[in-house]
């Protein structure tokens, strides 16, 4: 298995080309409510995981990847726009250890930084065209990206409404195949597209994300439990009401009485939901063994995206495993 040290160093590596990138389009205006608030955002920490997907794409084909920079940059951006909006719908204050945009400059300010950061996104797309890309290739590479933008708000809106109840399984990875399958591999997809990757390489690496998509999601759950993601504290799920796959696991196996307190906890407002309500539901995910089987299923998950790209050619395949060793193995 890949050291999560190597996969960090090749994705540092293209870093740079990025940002760069970013600044033609999103000027550093110190003390502009807008353009400042994106920057501040963009420099909380980001490691740039999706568009050095992109690049290492292309690259893996065997194309030129300064080609692929404004698609690479546009998903970056898309991963941060989503992120601003997500933590006003999440009430979350702080992303990646720091105060997230709509507690430093107000909820107004963070959905007009949101808003301005979408369509950025398309404009970048579009300057793909200033890179020698193909009209067509470009065509192809804004409705990638359309598509993505909607299915990722599908999954996110299931997710919202799956609080306040109790989903089944099934439900959970249908919402979080939507929420994150194409969101984690249209960069790799448009980086092999730029590339010149035929339309069976691209079908499997779609392939690859259903599997690969959940795979990263339910790790992301078992991250929030045991390690926290920089959003200042461990279990803020559970604070949110989040239906994780654990909880949804241990609402299946624990009794009546401990469901209900389960559900009381989870159903409260975050600001009301105290550490004791936080150690309990995740005692409870330990008595059912629920974080355990949560790994298990992320596991299973990666090994089918694994054989779904067992015929792509050697560089390419190489790439996805690597990724996928990455995203299991991760801390953070």
């Amino acid at each position: 298995m890949v050291s999560i040290s190597d996969v960090e160093a090749a994705i540092a590596e293209k870093g740079t080309m990025i940002d760069r990138e970013l600044e033609k389009f999103l000027p550093r205006k110190k003390g502009d409510s807008l353009y400042e608030a994106v920057w501040y955002h963009m420099a909380t920490g980001g490691k740039r995981i999706r568009p050095a997907l992109a690049l290492m794409a292309c690259e893996a084909v065997g194309g030129d990847s300064r080609k692929a920079v404004p698609w690479a940059a546009a998903c970056e951006l898309l991963h941060n726009w989503l992120l601003v909006h997500d933590d006003i719908e999440d009430s979350d204050e702080v992303r990646r250890n720091q105060p997230t945009v709509w507690k430093k400059y107000g909820v107004p300010h963070a959905i007009n930084v949101g808003d301005l950061m979408s369509q950025k996104v398309f404009q970048l797309v579009l300057d793909s065209k200033s890179s020698k890309v193909d009209d067509r290739i470009t065509m192809q590479l804004l409705s990638l990206m359309a598509e993505t933008a909607i299915r990722t708000a599908e999954g996110q809106a299931m997710d919202i409404s799956m609080r306040g109840r109790e989903p089944s399984e099934k439900e959970y990875m249908e919402m979080v195949t939507g929420k994150t399958a194409y969101y984690l591999t249209a960069p790799i997809i448009g980086g092999a597209l730029i590339g010149g990757a035929g339309r069976k390489d691209m079908e499997r690496i779609i392939e690859f994300g259903r599997y690969a998509g959940p795979a990263f999601q339910i790790t992301d759950d078992v991250l929030d439990l045991t390690e926290g993601k920089g959003r200042g504290e461990i279990g803020r799920d559970i604070k949110e009401g989040k239906r994780s796959i654990m909880a949804i696991h241990c609402l299946s196996r624990c009794t009546p009485g401990e469901k209900r307190s389960i559900l009381e906890i989870l159903d409260k407002r975050p600001e009301d939901t105290t550490a004791d309500d936080v150690r309990f539901v995740k005692a409870m995910f330990e008595r059912y063994r629920s974080v355990e089987y949560s790994s298990k299923k992320a596991e299973e998950l990666m090994a089918k995206a694994k054989h779904a790209i067992k015929p792509l050619p050697d560089d390419l395949r190489g790439l996805l495993e690597m990724f996928a060793d990455y995203l299991i193995s991760r801390k953070r």
